[in-house]
């Protein structure tokens, strides 16, 4: 039977759809073309269906390995993240719908138990992230080589704690795709003649993009805290600036909708019986995806060498 040269639809079990042409004489091999398949929901598939969407996200840190850190040995980092309105957001805290809303990631550490031991506040650690809970399809990777603590030492006084800080070899983090390969994304801490105001640089393509610190007082040299809430800096937020004037970037100091990292109080249980955070991440408007996740890393970052990184009792304690 001659069958004619063109193109015949048809299906087959487990494919919708597929296009069959027919090419030479009758009994050659026909060329099969498939219709196109489904988006590949890995690497920058994956990222764009969890990132692209929200405006913000609530990153909490989990209760993992209490015991551990009441015998001196810090635990390895495990974090819950869900998407967040940034509306949610009540000053220093975060609506009760905000806390409850449903993770989407999860993340958990990756370090040496020596290093943890030995040097908690510079170890190099791998943050795994992945969709859903524990064993989920992984999503991206931070990595933090091994670096000094943003703070070195710590000098004690008659009229209190003070801290010294390190100016070399300070902490960064990269982001990655689950593969391994690289999102030309790194956050990283830096030190200028302002010593006591922390600061992070954001870059994308070895380019800066963001300064990232709290709003400032005293021709930059002290952070503008808030004596009266007896809450110290614990709560202060970190905001984005411009690299080159240093213009707060999409809003006003002081308002929830502008982009920004913070603390937020998570509940007396949380809050008393652990050392765990929970973080509302801002995102800037018209962030790509790339630069959301490279945010995400930021906020790990900054839990790491602010609220994780040095005791308690010096110059801008946290706890």
């Amino acid at each position: 039977m001659d069958l004619p040269t063109g193109v015949v639809q048809g299906e087959v079990v487990g494919v919708p759809q597929m296009e069959m042409e027919w090419q030479g004489e009758v009994g050659g091999a026909p060329h099969i073309e498939m219709a196109p398949q489904q988006q590949d929901m890995t690497g920058m598939g994956m990222l764009q269906s969890l990132l692209e969407p929200h405006s913000g996200l609530i990153v909490k840190q989990t209760m993992r390995g209490c015991i551990q850190e009441c015998l001196g040995c810090d635990a390895k980092s495990e974090y819950k993240i869900a998407p967040l309105d940034p509306g949610e957001i009540r000053g220093d805290s975060a609506s009760d719908h905000a806390l409850g809303v449903p993770e989407t990631m999860y993340a958990i550490e990756e370090s040496n138990c020596c290093c943890r031991v030995c040097n908690p506040a510079g170890r190099g650690f791998e943050m795994n992230v992945s969709q859903g809970g524990p064993g989920g399809p992984p999503v991206a990777k931070f990595n933090k080589p091994l670096t000094f603590p943003a703070i070195c030492m710590t000098i004690q006084s008659k009229y209190g704690n003070y801290d010294c800080p390190c100016c070399c070899c300070l902490p960064m983090m990269t982001s990655h795709l689950p593969d391994g390969s690289s999102l030309q994304s790194e956050s990283r801490y830096y030190c200028d003649v302002c010593l006591y105001v922390p600061k992070f640089k954001y870059k994308e393509d070895d380019q800066e993009v963001y300064i990232v610190h709290p709003e400032t007082c005293c021709g930059g040299a002290c952070i503008a805290c808030d004596p009266c809430t007896g809450k110290g800096l614990w709560y202060i937020p970190y905001y984005f600036h411009h690299p080159a004037t240093g213009e707060v970037l999409g809003g006003e100091y002081g308002d929830p909708y502008t982009p920004q990292v913070r603390k937020v109080w998570a509940g007396w249980k949380k809050e008393c019986c652990s050392s765990a955070d929970t973080f509302v991440v801002v995102f800037p408007q018209q962030a790509t995806v790339r630069r959301k996740a490279g945010l995400l890393g930021l906020t790990f970052l900054i839990d790491f060498t602010i609220f994780e990184g040095h005791d308690s009792g010096g110059t801008y304690a946290t706890e």
